[in-house]
């Protein structure tokens, strides 16, 4: 396997060589053809799970007298998934890998054999050697996004292995924004929801946030607004600050996917305060400092910022609120049934409280009967009150 590999690695070579002749081109160019048409049918192959397929098609290149570079690399990179694929294999893919003369391969082939070879080690519990692997493929191509990739995951799963360190955590999440900033592709996501899982798994020290903020690559901003949820949810977690520099980047380049989702955050927000401050009023005032929480000056700072870097569109914005919600206003008829639905769900609420805890007394609680009296005197006269008054008036 490893020999004759390197023998094709050095056939290859010579055709590399040899291509300054257009005649010499023009006669290999059909073994060439051959040589790519192999090797895709291989790669269908093990993506659809057939591995002995693929295997069995790879070794038809040896039949071809040359083949150039390029296909003896994807050749040797699908030989080396194959046997990634089953466990009693690695250690033959690993020599597949490791007898394979590089010399040839360009800086960006070298880095993906140094990176299959760390995912090798790695399974093969050698975590020293596959951390040391997966260095090298960075090193030698340090704008591969699938090297650092590759880094990143090794990392992530070290840390899996041993959650209350944090090194591997921080050495994934250095990984994962490079990987993020290089590729500038949808896959990067998956990235980003590591990473943001990473910086909620933060210790006291918070090496994980500083190792996220030593970050000086480019950010992916546009892969983060799938994110936005989950960012607006860490404005309360201990890893708000990143939170927030994050929808800042995404406020000023893009407004109108952070508006919406911001505007009903805010909201949301200050419906809990209003709901938190009878309690607190009642409690002590360190107490009440403890029930406001920091999340809500990181909401509040984002939407003002948000209208001064875009003032006229979220003016616009805005007024499209305002006609959704007055398009949308339920009729009268609507509301009522609203209401009465979340009465009688009350009384229900309480029945079955009132049976499980084997009590007799049945009768309704003085909140439910006040907010009936409530909803009965805020009808407009007509037919709908005099209907509710009939239903409900002798409550």
């Amino acid at each position: 396997g490893g020999d004759a590999d390197s023998s094709k690695v050095d056939e290859a070579k010579s055709a590399g060589s040899a291509n300054n002749s257009a005649l010499t081109s023009y006669a290999y160019r059909g073994y060439h053809e051959m040589a790519w048409i192999i090797n895709r049918f291989a790669h269908v192959a093990r993506l659809h799970g057939l591995v002995d397929v693929c295997i069995s098609s790879l070794t038809r290149i040896y039949t071809l007298p040359n083949i150039e570079i390029q296909e003896a690399f994807l050749k040797l990179r699908e030989q080396a998934k194959c046997y990634y694929r089953r466990p009693q294999e690695l250690q033959s893919g690993l020599d597949v890998i490791s007898n394979t003369n590089l010399m040839y391969f360009s800086r960006g082939q070298k880095a993906e054999f140094f990176t299959l070879k760390g995912q090798f080690l790695a399974k093969l519990d050698k975590l020293d050697d596959a951390n040391h692997a997966f260095a090298t493929g960075a090193q030698l191509e340090l704008n591969s996004p699938k090297a650092w990739a590759a880094w990143g995951r090794y990392n992530d799963e070290c840390f899996c292995r041993n959650i209350p360190d944090t090194t591997g955590a921080v050495n994934a999440i250095s990984c994962y924004m490079q990987a993020a900033g290089l590729s500038k592709r949808p896959r990067v996501r998956r990235f980003l929801a590591r990473t943001l899982w990473l910086l909620s798994q933060d210790n006291a020290n918070g090496s994980v946030c500083a190792a996220f903020d030593a970050y000086t690559g480019e950010m992916p901003t546009w892969y983060w607004i799938a994110l936005v949820p989950q960012l607006l949810a860490g404005l309360d977690a201990s890893y708000s600050r990143q939170s927030q520099q994050i929808l800042l980047r995404i406020a000023k380049q893009y407004p109108q996917a952070l508006y919406y989702a911001l505007r009903t955050a805010r909201e949301e927000s200050l419906i809990q305060r209003r709901q938190q401050t009878p309690a607190a009023d009642s409690s002590t005032a360190d107490a009440a400092t403890a029930g406001q929480g920091q999340p809500v000056p990181a909401i509040d700072e984002l939407m003002p910022k948000l209208k001064t870097a875009h003032p006229l569109l979220t003016l616009s914005m805005e007024a499209m609120i305002d006609q959704i919600v007055h398009r949308l206003k339920p009729c009268p008829e609507e509301d009522i049934y609203r209401l009465v639905h979340a009465l009688l769900s009350d009384g229900l609420q309480q029945l079955h409280q009132h049976v499980s805890q084997g009590k007799t007394d049945l009768g309704i609680i003085d909140a439910i009967v006040s907010n009936t009296c409530r909803v009965g005197l805020s009808l407009p006269s007509g037919a709908i009150k005099t209907r509710f008054e009939a239903d409900f008036g002798s409550v």
